[in-house]
């Protein structure tokens, strides 16, 4: 399978083992359930524009999703009771949904730092995008 196009999901999973190895599996069905996720997150990357730089911003996304669904609470919750525990969270999230977790924070950087277009300054005149595409 291919992602955008240009990066293949096996490429995306490689890294996402690299950066996230508690996610690392050989379970068939994880990994289909991993592939189906990557397809239907397909729309929220831009490859072309991201160039070198699609397949780092894809796993950190999909680590950041996957980190979500195994912690129903991250990011929502501000303290959970049951009986007499009381477990307290800090909420810094500022209502992101990215901002939650680590992963979703480098995805943010990443594609932060791109923009589509060219743009002008009183310094100096470029282009926005990842240096491997001719970006400056």
């Amino acid at each position: 399978m291919s992602a955008c196009g240009t990066v293949s999901n096996q490429q995306i999973l490689d890294l996402l083992f690299i950066i996230a190895p508690q996610f690392a599996t050989t379970d068939p069905v994880k990994l289909a359930a991993y592939n189906l996720l990557i397809d239907a997150l397909e729309c929220m990357i831009n490859c072309r524009l991201l160039g070198c730089c699609a397949v780092l911003a894809f796993a950190n996304l999909l680590a950041h999703y996957l980190t979500m669904q195994s912690n129903a609470f991250l990011g929502v919750g501000t303290s959970i009771s049951e009986g007499q525990l009381s477990i307290g969270f800090t909420n810094t999230i500022n209502g992101n949904f990215f901002a939650s977790t680590p992963y979703g924070q480098a995805y943010l950087n990443i594609i932060g730092k791109f923009r589509i277009g060219a743009f002008v300054t009183n310094a100096t005149r470029g282009w926005y995008g990842p240096q491997c595409c001719g970006g400056y």
